[in-house]
Order: C-alpha cells, then sequence, then structure tokens
C-alpha cells in the first residue's frame, strides 16, 4: 500500500511506527469511523484528497470508486442510507455484528468469547457504548489499536494482531460485505464494503505469509 493513501484521514498513534504499519491503522481506523456512523463532510473530503494506493489491483480500485463518490454524494444523503441499512426499524437490513454470522444469533457464544480475549488484551468497554464489542467498527478500532499500541501499552505482535483478526474478523467479514452490496438500498456503502474487502483480503494473505 502507498503509506500516502490514508495520510489525509490518518488516526494519530502514540508512537512512531513503520510505514506499512501507519498505513494499516489507518485503514482500520477509516472503516471503523465508516461503520460506526455515516461520515461528515470533513471526512468526506479527506478521502477525496488523500492518494490513492499504488498499482491496478483491488484496493487501488475500490478506494478510487470511494473517493469519487465521496465527492459527489451528500453527506445527508450518506446518513440516510446508513440509517437504512445498518439501524432501520427492528433488525437491520445489513447486520454489522460478528456473532449474528458465527452463530446465527446476537450475543452467542462468539461475543462471550471476544469479550474475555478483549479483557486479555487490557481492553474495556466504553462508558455510554451503545453496540456490542462484536460490531465490525469495534473490532475495526481493536485491530488499529492492537497495531499501533494504547497510551500505556506496546503494540501487539503479529502472531496477536493475526489470532484476533482470525479468530474475530476473517470468519464473517465477506458475508457482512455481501449482504451489503446485495442490497438495494446500498448505494455509497457498496463502495464502503469493496474498499473492506479489499483491504481484509491483503490482511489475510500478509499473516498468511511467513
Amino acid at each position: 500500500m502507498n503509506a500516502a493513501a490514508a495520510q489525509s484521514v490518518s488516526f494519530e498513534s502514540p508512537r512512531h511506527l513503520a510505514p506499512e504499519d501507519q498505513v494499516r491503522a489507518d485503514y482500520y481506523g477509516l472503516l471503523s469511523a465508516l461503520y460506526y456512523g455515516a461520515p461528515d463532510a470533513r471526512l468526506l473530503q479527506g478521502i477525496v484528497v488523500s492518494a490513492a494506493p499504488d498499482g491496478e489491483g483491488e484496493l487501488a480500485r475500490a478506494w478510487h470508486a470511494l473517493a469519487e463518490a465521496s465527492a459527489v454524494m451528500p453527506a445527508e444523503a450518506i446518513a440516510e442510507e446508513y440509517q437504512e441499512l445498518f439501524v432501520g426499524i427492528g433488525r437491520p437490513p445489513v447486520m454489522l455484528f460478528g456473532s449474528f454470522y458465527m452463530a446465527g444469533f446476537m450475543n452467542e457464544k462468539p461475543l462471550a468469547e471476544l469479550r474475555t480475549e478483549l479483557a486479555r488484551l487490557g481492553f474495556q468497554r466504553r462508558d455510554g457504548a451503545h453496540e456490542t464489542e462484536d460490531h465490525l467498527a469495534a473490532l475495526c478500532d481493536v485491530m488499529r489499536t492492537l497495531i499501533t499500541g494504547g497510551l500505556a501499552s506496546a503494540p501487539a505482535t503479529v502472531e496477536e494482531q493475526k489470532r484476533f483478526f482470525a479468530t474475530h474478523l476473517q470468519p464473517w467479514y465477506e458475508r457482512c460485505c455481501d449482504a451489503t452490496t446485495a442490497n438495494e438500498k446500498a448505494n455509497y456503502y457498496r463502495k464502503v464494503a469493496a474498499l473492506a474487502r479489499a483491504f481484509f483480503a491483503i490482511e489475510v494473505q500478509a499473516f498468511d505469509m511467513p
């Protein structure tokens, strides 16, 4: 990935990181922000002005499509789309929770196992948090923090990052992206799903390397 690809939407880390790790952290931070809630005008502009990843691969194509959509779609329209896709009335049309995809129901065993793992890693649930910890935005933020380290902790090892990703994200992210892409109400978030799919696929490949 190009180290400049996410520079305008960079999420501060408490210490210096290798450029490739900072880029990874920035992608996780961006995806966390986009899935936590609809982007405001400032974030949309940050995506527009950021440099695209090098090459002609899926990640570069997904970034270009997202940047083009960010340049022309009003924040209000994207906010309405987010509500229709991920909030709705009753059960949302597209679920963003790992337990739903891995167990078929909310608040099941995968969430309990995730909470145990988060406690082991030193994470605490934020006061006022409305979503459970297996929400895609929360998991992306955990991955970002594992890469950058917390204010009082060093970055996690690659093996720890790999274990967390393989256990809590890899088993279900493609089905979540598929559900978003297939929904007729998806427009902007179809581009977000394509970016997530392309980036996570790179993570899978990288973690599988010796």
